[in-house]
């Protein structure tokens, strides 16, 4: 029998998460002097509801909005503006959302965080040189997570937003089906009872037919995190959606997040397949 907690274990599975970690957060700090670098932007009343804009020169330039992991409990977007420069030389904006962590925030209000973020964004895209109609969204591990219950379709209205208001979506190493986390030590901070665990799974709730979806992981991560990836791209596949998995043979949960600022990854190239973009 699968022992869940040492499946959905991450940190120890990799030895040198604490340098990668680190590492990125030094690009990232680079990154912050950017040119067309709009930094904390509030969408809500919040320190944590703030996103950056990397600007692209051009106007009615495509976004992508990256929301970060941490397990809903950690991480932030000032450790994931690294890949800001790369997008912006391919006429895409960078934008790392921040949202509200748990325990001190439930997983609901994380996830109405993350679309009040989008509603922000798609008002305001404007005065950033972004085209309010060319949004994408990524993110990794709870990240993957939100971009998944924002490719769920039905909210959109309730914000006055157009239904197709998000144009693809990358959900890598994410948690689709959150029941089992209920049987885990992660329920410790997230506090799910099944009421909760069943309307924030993006498992059960299918994104919009046609809506284009990469749903990619790492060849070493634990096969609970693998088997999330898998099935939830097969829902979507079944709901409509037009979807397409790429596993990172070499990768694990924490080297992957890298290839989103490396042009030469199978992944950056996946994604700017996917939105349209060289």
């Amino acid at each position: 029998m699968m022992d869940l907690n040492q499946e959905y274990e991450i940190e120890s599975r990799v030895p040198n998460v604490e340098a990668v970690q680190a590492h990125y957060a030094e690009l990232s700090a680079a990154a912050a002097d950017l040119p067309g670098a709009h930094l904390d932007l509030a969408y809500g009343s919040e320190a944590r509801q703030a996103l950056d804009v990397f600007a692209v020169p051009s106007g009615g330039a495509p976004a992508l909005l990256f929301f970060h992991g941490g397990y809903w409990r950690a991480g932030s977007k000032e450790t994931r503006r690294f890949p800001a420069q790369v997008w912006r030389d391919r006429g895409v904006a960078w934008v790392p959302v921040g949202y509200r962590l748990t325990p001190d925030a439930t997983l609901d209000d994380i996830v109405a965080d993350a679309r009040a973020a989008i509603a922000w964004f798609h008002t305001n895209a404007a005065r950033f040189g972004c085209d309010p109609a060319r949004l994408h969204l990524a993110g990794n591990s709870a990240g993957g997570h939100i971009v998944g219950m924002l490719a769920a379709d039905g909210w959109q209205s309730e914000l006055g937003l157009p239904d197709d208001t998000i144009k693809s979506v990358v959900a890598v190493s994410g948690v689709f089906d959150l029941a089992p986390l209920r049987e885990t030590f992660v329920n410790e901070w997230l506090s799910l009872d099944a009421g909760a665990a069943a309307r924030n799974s993006p498992m059960g709730l299918p994104p919009r037919v046609g809506l284009p979806l990469l749903v990619s992981w790492g060849g070493l991560e634990s096969d609970a995190f693998k088997a999330q990836s898998r099935e939830y791209a097969e829902a979507c596949r079944r709901s409509g959606a037009a979807v397409s998995m790429l596993e990172r043979a070499e990768a694990d949960h924490f080297s992957i997040i890298g290839e989103f600022g490396q042009p030469e990854s199978p992944l950056f190239k996946a994604i700017t397949g996917q939105i349209g973009v060289t």
